[in-house]
């Protein structure tokens, strides 16, 4: 992910990590109907959250990764809320809060 320019991703968590580097991200949702209501489904409102525009066929990928930037532009909004909402730890200093909250109990 750190090299990474964009996200190319179906329905898969990863974009809940990937949503910290603030880097496009685009949905192949070619079977977004079935993932939905036969397979899986959502434990959010995927459709109305998605962080990047939901792309049904290769060619719109394809066509999205031509230029990211402008892809996800109408989506910026759902994006900087999705972040609000699944990225509001993710601030660099996870760790270090983890190593003083078990140096507190240790030394407590």
């Amino acid at each position: 992910m750190l090299i990474s320019d964009a996200l190319v991703t179906d329905y898969s968590s990863l974009m809940f990590d990937f949503a910290a580097t603030g880097r496009p991200m685009l949905f192949h949702t070619y079977d977004l109907e079935h993932y939905r209501d036969t397979l899986r489904g959502f434990c959010f409102d995927f459709e109305a959250r998605a962080p990047g525009p939901l792309l049904a066929t290769s060619a719109e990928v394809v066509g999205a990764l031509r230029d990211p930037e402008a892809a996800t532009a109408p989506h910026r909004e759902a994006y900087a809320r999705f972040r609000e909402s699944f990225c509001d730890l993710d601030d660099g200093t996870a760790a270090s809060r983890v190593v003083d909250a078990m140096l507190k109990g240790a030394l407590a």
